[in-house]
């Protein structure tokens, strides 16, 4: 990610703080609709993130195009974006989704519903991931967008939270090039950021006590100076032992690694 992005990025959030005491899911929906058709029309979105262009030709845009379909405040939000430097158009249009999520996941912590919200996240994520067929239908280019949420309403059965079925049916519009299941891993990171944790991907043969969950999880809030929430996922490959893997990083403490190590050792 480019510097101007990531300055962008932090005043965005910035800008976006005094606004959440008074934001609904609705104004969520809103950003989301945005990113969409910013996305979806490389004019629009060449001159929204043009550094050269003129702000007020930005912001002019903006409310030529929003300005009926959004709300005060969701339009002075997006037009307070344009207005930041953004290294390419493609950035300007994740920025939108992000600070959609970032509402979403505001408006749950607010409910004290955060790890719920997680959780369904992680489980729709799991589902995809588990199931080519619907891996496949998913990202089908052939299904209109209406088809491919219908699907998701069917795999929800009404079982799954205001908020979470929000996020799931938005990852599934915004996918686009992306698989479904990496668009949910990007919304439970701003999640987890959002509730001041990181979230560790551990991979286990077996399950873990609860004993030995809390060990871990101590472990690794110690090591990274702030709570950790545990995903654990099951892979009999690993044979013992556990892998861990927080962002990029990778702890592999499983007999498989061992081996690995062994032989290139032996080499």
């Amino acid at each position: 990610m480019a510097s101007s992005t990531r300055q962008s990025l932090a005043s965005a959030k910035a800008a976006l703080q005094p606004l959440l005491a008074k934001a609904d899911l609705s104004f969520a929906t809103q950003l989301f609709a945005v990113s969409g058709a910013v996305a979806g029309s490389a004019q629009l979105r060449n001159l929204l993130s043009d550094p050269s262009a003129e702000v007020n030709a930005k912001q002019g845009a903006v409310k030529a195009v929003f300005g009926k379909s959004v709300s005060a405040e969701a339009l002075g939000f997006v037009t307070s974006l344009v207005a930041l430097r953004w290294s390419k158009g493609s950035d300007l249009v994740s920025a939108f989704e992000q600070m959609g999520v970032f509402v979403v996941a505001n408006l749950t912590a607010a409910s004290g519903k955060l790890e719920a919200l997680e959780n369904e996240l992680f489980v729709f994520q799991q589902a995809i991931d588990e199931n080519m067929e619907l891996q496949f239908a998913l990202a089908s280019k052939t299904a209109s967008t209406d088809a491919r949420i219908a699907l998701v309403e069917k795999l929800l059965g009404g079982n799954a939270s205001a908020e979470g079925a929000v996020l799931i049916r938005e990852a599934v519009v915004a996918s686009g090039k992306r698989r479904t299941s990496l668009v949910l891993e990007s919304y439970s990171k701003v999640i987890a950021s959002v509730a001041q944790a990181l979230v560790a991907k551990v991979t286990v043969a077996h399950d873990l006590k609860p004993a030995q969950q809390d060990r871990l999880r101590a472990a690794l809030t110690k090591a990274y100076g702030t709570s950790v929430k545990l995903n654990i996922e099951h892979d009999a490959s690993v044979i013992g032992g556990i892998r861990v893997q927080i962002a990029d990083q990778i702890i592999d403490g499983s007999i498989v690694a061992r081996l690995n190590e062994a032989k290139l050792s032996l080499a």
